[in-house]
């Protein structure tokens, strides 16, 4: 059977902690799509394109994920159009987990066929949160250990902390 799975998020930016989760998930199903939400309660740094552009060089090395898309709906649809019966969560806290169970039970109402598969993150990277980079970049401290060499400095320069 081949199974595709869906790995959304934000992803603003794409972070190690990501990666960390992308990358075991590859060796799990068949085939990634990852789904870039264009949620604007966030207020992300980097606009939709940029964000799947960012995503798209960090994912380069890894062969089956096979599509990085955005989206505007709801998740549960996203998965039911793609036609995925696997939704992928990262865990870092007993916090997220309490969340994510709560939003796999409200997907799985909306499309019954949809299994949320929870990864834990690797202890290494459990820390690191899209919004902490983000914060500690904005201070101007080290976020180099958090990112891809490429996202790294597309923050940078985004902040206008970057002179060529």
């Amino acid at each position: 059977m081949n199974t595709t799975a869906i790995y959304p998020g934000t992803f603003d930016p794409i972070t190690f902690g990501h990666l960390d989760i992308i990358t075991r998930a590859t060796k799990i199903f068949d085939s990634i799509t990852i789904a870039i939400s264009n949620n604007f309660k966030k207020k992300p740094i980097f606009n939709l394109k940029e964000r799947i552009e960012l995503t798209r060089i960090a994912t380069l090395h890894l062969k089956n994920v096979k599509k990085i898309l955005g989206f505007n709906d709801l998740l549960a649809n996203l998965a039911k159009k793609e036609k995925s019966h696997v939704l992928i969560r990262g865990v870092r806290t007993i916090f997220d987990f309490d969340y994510e169970i709560k939003l796999a039970a409200i997907n799985k109402q909306i499309y019954p066929e949809l299994e949320s598969v929870f990864l834990l993150s690797s202890k290494e990277v459990s820390f690191i949160s899209s919004s902490f980079v983000k914060e500690i970049a904005r201070y101007k401290g080290n976020i180099k250990p958090y990112l891809p060499k490429e996202v790294h400095f597309a923050l940078l320069k985004k902040l206008n902390f970057y002179k060529k």
